[in-house]
Order: structure tokens, then sequence, then C-alpha cells
């Protein structure tokens, strides 16, 4: 009886509430949100007139969203494995295939980066504003490389951390196809490069099947089993 009141009374590890990781979980979305928000604006400028410009109409909404969906997610971060903890088993191939999913996100990202300039022989003076973005871009991509390699030790942040920066990956490269699609119409020297399809038809394939793969049952037990059992309960 006295070790149900315990439990009772004294949340384990890895129920205990979240806490100050929860509030800058959601300051973390809302950072993301506001970049892809901004992103967003700028592809739909041409469609919704209203937004008064790609960061000033895109940025607030985007963090709304953001911090939203991090909100959503919070309970993903109380699964897995903590600091200095080591998975019990191997991930499961659902885990495995998520964060292949994840480098090749990274790997398509930085490919398209260094290819904007020669797929894109017009450009001028965005040749300097895209250059201009590269600490972003590596900053970006090193995030998402430890996200990949934190799925594969079933770390709860990184399940989180993918699941929000992949929801808002999909919606950015949604806005991109439709902007394509606005596009292609135009004068034939104007249209948009093919490339600039492919782009974001791969980005949203990408978001989509790592936020299914993680959410997936065999991902969730995966991640909830992966945790050692306390010293001295012998496995109980």
């Amino acid at each position: 009886m006295l070790s149900g009141m315990q439990q009772l009374s004294f949340p384990t590890r890895r129920t205990r509430p979240i806490g100050w990781s929860g509030a800058a979980a959601v300051l973390a979305g809302a950072a993301m949100g506001a970049i892809a928000g901004a992103r967003v604006a700028c592809h739909l400028s041409g469609w919704l007139s209203s937004l008064g410009g790609c960061v000033p109409g895109g940025a607030p909404t985007g963090a709304l969203v953001g911090a939203f969906l991090a909100l959503v997610a919070l309970p993903l971060l109380g699964q897995g494995t903590r600091r200095g903890e080591r998975a019990a088993h191997r991930p499961a191939p659902t885990t495995t295939t998520a964060a292949r999913l994840v480098w090749l996100a990274i790997a398509a990202a930085l490919g398209r980066w260094l290819a904007q300039e020669p797929l894109n022989p017009q450009m001028e003076l965005e040749a300097l504003g895209w250059l201009a973005i590269l600490p972003a871009v590596l900053v970006a991509a090193a995030g998402l490389a430890m996200a990949a390699q934190g799925l594969l030790r079933r770390r709860g942040w990184a399940r989180w951390a993918a699941v929000v920066a992949f929801s808002l990956l999909g919606v950015t490269a949604l806005a991109g196809l439709l902007d394509w699609i606005k596009q292609w119409p135009g004068l034939p020297e104007w249209r948009p490069a093919p490339i600039d399809l492919v782009t974001p038809v791969l980005f949203l394939a990408i978001g989509v099947g790592v936020i299914v793969l993680l959410m997936t049952p065999a991902t969730r037990r995966d991640f909830q089993s992966s945790r050692q059992p306390p010293a001295g309960t012998n496995g109980r």
C-alpha cells in the first residue's frame, strides 16, 4: 500500500510534468514556425494580396502555428530514452527509415542550395541574398543531423523536433508547389524551372513520410520500450 501511495504522490521520471522543457519546446516551435511562415507568405504573396509582404505577413502567423504544433506534440518529449540512458534494443524499421529520410532532407536542401545559381542563371541580386542565408542553412542542417542521430538513440526530443519541423516543412513545400502552379502559365522566359517543381514535391513527400513513420504504433512502441529498467529491479 505504501508503495502504491508513493507512486501516486511522486511521479516517475517518465511521467513527471515537462515544465521548463515544455516552455522551451514551445519557443523553439514558434521560432521554426516564424521562418516557415515567412517562406509560405513569399510563396502565397501572389495568391493573397493582403499578406503585406513576405516576412511581415507570414512570420507572426507562422510563429503561432509553430507554437501550437509544438504544444500538441509535447507528449512526445516524455517518451524514449533520456540523457545518460542507452536504448535497450535496436531501433524499429520505422524509426530507422524516418532517420534516413531526415538525412535525405538534409542532402536535398544542401544540394538545392548549392545548385541554385547554376540552375537559375537569371539570378543577380537574389544570388547575394541566397548566399546570405548560408549560415541559417548550415544551422538547420546541423539541427536536423542531431535529430536524425537522436531518433536512432530513441531520444524523445528528437522525435518531437522531427514531427514539428517536418510538419512545417510540409506546409512550406505545399505552398511552394502552389506557387509553381500559379507561375507556370506565364511567358516561357519567366516560367519557373523544372527543379522548382521537383524541390517542393520532394520535400512534401519527405515531410509526410517522416511524420507518418514517427507516429505509427510501431515507432511509439519502439520509443516507449527503449528505456532501460532502473538499477536493482532486475528488469521488473
